[in-house]
This record gives C-alpha cells, structure tokens and sequence, in this order.
C-alpha cells in the first residue's frame, strides 16, 4: 500500500480512501480529510512573473523549479501568484470591491482572462519541465463572503492528487456571496489548502532570501519570526491587490498556528525550495505559531 497513506491509517478516526488503496487521501470518520505527508507550495506573483518587461513570464526560473520538482515523491500542491499584469488589471478595475466598483463587472472579466492565460502558462512550463501537473483555477473552487473564503469545492483536487498529479492553482477572482465578486490571493488559497488538507508543510517561494528586519541593504535576514517579533519588521513593500508581503506574513502566521510548518525562501536560488519543502536546512525564514 502506498506509504502515504499507511503513516494514518492506525489511527482511529481515520477511515481508508473509498476510490483505492494506493491513493494517498485520507478521509475523517468526522468529515473533511487528510493527505498523509501533503506539501504546498506558493509561488509569487514576482517569481513566477518579471517586475519588468511588461510582466513576462519567467520560463527559466519555472523550467528549473519543475525539474526540481518532478523528483519530490511526496502528494504536492501548487499555487501561484498573479505578477504584474494580472495586479494590474484588477487594480485597474477595482475588481476587490465587487459591484462597489463602478466597472468592476468588466474588470472580473478581463482579470478572469488574464489569471486564466497565465495558469496555463505556468502550467505548461512545468509539465514540459518533468512534472506531472495539471492546471486548476481558483474561481469554481472559492467562494468568499466580503472577501473571506467561505466554501470550497476541493474534488477536483482531491481527484488529482488520487492520480498522482500535481494540481496547479493560482490567486484568482472569485464569486463573493455579499458583494458580488472579488480577488482572493493565492496566500490564501495556499493557506485554507494547507489547514484544510493537514499539509505538513508550506513554503512561500519569492524572489527574496526571506523575511528581512527592514527594507534596503544592510538588512539582516531573520531565520524565524513569530507574532511577538513580527511587530518590529518593517516591510518596505506598499503592497498589491492583494496585500504584499505584510499580508502574506499574516497569512502565513494562519497556517503556521494551525500546525503547518511555514518556511519563505528564495525560489530564484537552485535547490532552495526542494530543500525547504523536504524540511532540509536550508536559507530562508520560517515562521513559527
């Protein structure tokens, strides 16, 4: 039987998977489920995209990143951010108000458009790279109410990773329950899959080392942060659509209190982001519960 799944399957709430015995899902007697070893990683907006050239995306960073991957034999999931033109769009349009916004109908529209071309680009550059991944947008997964994740439709994950195949998502718009529509990050769809999932971890990959005391050089790179030593990080990002690193830091705190092991490194280094998500030491900053 597959290793993923035998580390659980004495413990009494938990009730084997229905499809077959290989699959590395695991279900609660209770409800929801567990993946035995689940890792998930969040791929920037910055790394996955250039803060210059008009946002193209950054083929060679990701043709690395899906070879290294390719070789990880644990059940993986992949999130990824918008980058430049995507943050672009919807700030354009206003689209996180929903229908506050007075083209925001349109802007939904066209940011759909734009996170979709970019998923499948991702996606793409991955699979050619080595790794078995299939590309899933956010918007038929989430709904939110007022910006807050309020469901999620989570089978067509589930059914991926019973094939062995990594599901890509991404930050994306999303119906909203109260106004209408919205954007919702991918921090947080990295986030509410590592707590609802039980992943063991979560790393942030960036165009960054980690988390830095301050901004601008001479800044000491912090090994761990927490609640209590995040208060005197000053972050010298003005943020996005979708918040910046001050909101992914707080997003993250979410997942590490839960019980998720939470690590931001920089994905641009070769074997970095490997490392971290196998629990090897390595540079970078995680932020502890």
């Amino acid at each position: 039987m597959n290793s993923f799944v035998t580390n659980y399957l004495d413990m009494p709430e938990v009730v084997k998977h229905p499809y077959h015995e290989a699959s590395p899902l695991v279900f609660l007697r209770g409800g929801g489920c567990l993946l035995a070893r689940l890792l998930v990683l969040k791929l920037g907006g910055s790394l996955v995209t250039e803060k210059r050239r008009g946002g193209a995306v950054r083929e060679e960073a990701l043709r690395r990143l899906g070879s290294e991957l390719a070789a990880v034999d644990r059940p993986l999931i992949i999130v990824h951010g918008g980058g430049g033109r995507v943050h672009e769009v919807a700030g354009e349009y206003q689209v996180a108000l929903g229908r506050g916004a007075p083209r925001g109908l349109e802007g939904f529209i066209r940011t759909s458009i734009e996170t979709r071309r970019l998923n499948l680009q991702v996606t793409e550059i991955l699979a050619d790279a080595g790794l078995r991944c299939i590309g899933l947008p956010s918007t038929p997964i989430y709904q939110t109410r007022r910006g807050r994740i309020a469901t999620a439709g989570l089978d067509p994950i589930l059914a991926a990773l019973d094939q062995g195949l990594t599901p890509v998502l991404n930050g994306d718009v999303v119906f909203d329950r109260e106004i209408g529509f919205t954007v919702l990050s991918g921090d947080a769809v990295a986030v509410d899959l590592s707590l609802r999932l039980g992943a063991e971890r979560l790393v942030f990959a960036t165009d960054v080392d980690g988390i830095f005391e301050h901004p601008g050089e001479g800044a000491r790179l912090l090994s761990t942060v927490d609640k209590r030593t995040l208060a005197s990080v000053r972050f010298g990002d003005v943020g996005d659509v979708t918040g910046g690193m001050a909101s992914k830091v707080e997003e993250a705190l979410r997942a590490a209190e839960g019980g998720v092991e939470v690590y931001v490194v920089n994905g641009l280094v070769p074997s970095r982001v490997v490392a971290a998500l196998l629990g090897r030491e390595t540079i970078g900053t995680r932020i502890l519960g």
